[in-house]
């Protein structure tokens, strides 16, 4: 079993290296929010497609709308990624995940209730829906970004 460190030069040394960590971290969190001015509203106008997708017609129509806005959203991750080097497969703690749920709960409801709208023939309702699913992604998305660099900063 190692001993607690209790020279002044250990505890120096736990010093440096949570301060390096601290620094990574700050660093991580100035690129996650670094994104191109461009990519946040492309990702909310792909969901926005997404959502505005039964507007174009039920069934082929519908499938290569929401097809093409999804081939979308998986481009602007893959340029995120290569641009900052920064892959995420989780939310960095709870403001984040609380913003991700709000987001994922909202485009589901958007997504049915576009769904239902045009199953009745509301094709002016779905883009109604669709334009206030944008308004909500661009705003969300930036939130979320800060967000997750806010919890990276506070986590450990």
């Amino acid at each position: 079993m190692d001993a607690i460190p209790t020279e002044p030069r250990d505890a120096a040394s736990a010093r440096e290296v949570l301060d390096t960590i601290s620094l990574d971290r700050w660093r991580l969190a100035a690129r996650f929010t670094a994104e191109a001015w461009w990519t946040a509203p492309a990702q909310a106008l792909a969901v926005a497609a997404v959502v505005g997708a039964p507007a174009a017609g039920m069934g082929g129509p519908m499938s290569i709308v929401a097809g093409l806005a999804t081939m979308a959203l998986v481009g602007i991750e893959q340029h995120f990624r290569k641009r900052t080097g920064i892959s995420t497969n989780r939310p960095a703690g709870p403001v984040s995940l609380s913003v991700l749920v709000v987001l994922c709960t909202g485009f589901v409801v958007a997504a049915a209730a576009s769904f239902v709208l045009a199953m009745n023939g509301e094709t002016s309702s779905v883009i109604a829906v669709a334009s206030a699913t944008f308004v909500g992604m661009l705003l969300g998305v930036v939130i979320y970004d800060r967000a997750y660099a806010r919890d990276l900063l506070r986590v450990g």
